[in-house]
């Protein structure tokens, strides 16, 4: 068997990344590679430096910036593009704001179906019937205020929203964070009431703990970087019955249902 994907015939998924993650492309990459499929992910960047609601911040994310990312990936024949990134849940918009967006980028694309990482978070809590949830977050109070009235304003349950106790600058710097950090935000957020925890930010190397933590909190967790890669699985077909995907959790593991 080989090592490497047959690039004749390989599923590409394509991602759009802030250019200071320094995250998404190993965690998403390990993903793919622990599969019994032909797919591989294609990234290209946005630049993105600094994480905020301010007017440089905001400046950031404008539409043209993504349609314009959307188009190079379309060089590369992808089946489907997401952009890897949360911004959707602190700008102060509602979902409408990345369901527009991702229009944007498929009329962009040619028409190849596109998503972010807000679109998948919430189709993922939908898809598992969760209403009720706690959010775990490496932001400033008032990013994590922006993400909490985000999923208020879905009409989900917030029922904590737990940040690290001081936010890593830049940008680049919040996936330094040390895995025991991270894991006693998220055990911080398993508070009763909550039927899943999210793990809202791509930069947050988080996914490796989902599986162990779910076994200890009985809690399903939703992190940023691998809800993004399981709507792009979801987007090109992808059945992952057979596999034996309970390394990644549970949402994973519905893929294979």
């Amino acid at each position: 068997m080989s090592l490497t994907p047959d690039l004749r015939t390989a599923k590409k998924i394509g991602f759009i990344v802030p250019s200071s993650n320094v995250a998404v492309e190993a965690i998403t990459s390990a993903i793919l590679a622990s599969l019994n499929a032909n797919i591989i992910p294609i990234f290209t960047r946005i630049r993105v430096l600094t994480v905020g609601t301010d007017a440089t911040s905001r400046s950031q994310f404008s539409p043209d910036v993504f349609t314009s990312a959307a188009q190079l990936l379309t060089d590369a024949e992808c089946s489907a593009i997401l952009w890897n990134g949360t911004s959707g849940m602190f700008m102060g918009h509602d979902l409408e704001a990345d369901r527009a967006l991702a229009k944007a980028m498929s009329d962009a694309a040619g028409g190849i179906p596109c998503s972010t990482t807000t679109l998948a978070t919430v189709a993922a809590l939908e898809h598992l019937s969760i209403r009720d949830v706690s959010i775990a977050v490496p932001y400033t109070p008032e990013l994590t205020e922006k993400v909490n009235q985000f999923f208020s304003g879905e009409e989900f349950k917030v029922h904590a929203a737990v940040r690290m106790g001081k936010t890593p600058a830049p940008n680049r710097e919040i996936a330094k964070c040390p895995e025991d950090e991270i894991e006693s935000v998220i055990r911080k957020a398993a508070v009763p009431e909550a039927k899943a925890i999210l793990v809202t930010c791509t930069n947050w190397p988080a996914t490796g703990l989902v599986q162990r933590l779910e076994d200890d909190l009985d809690l399903t967790i939703v992190d940023s970087i691998g809800v993004t890669l399981w709507e792009g699985l979801r987007m090109i077909g992808y059945n992952g019955k057979g596999e034996d995907l309970r390394q990644w959790g549970r949402l994973f593991t519905s893929l294979a249902q």
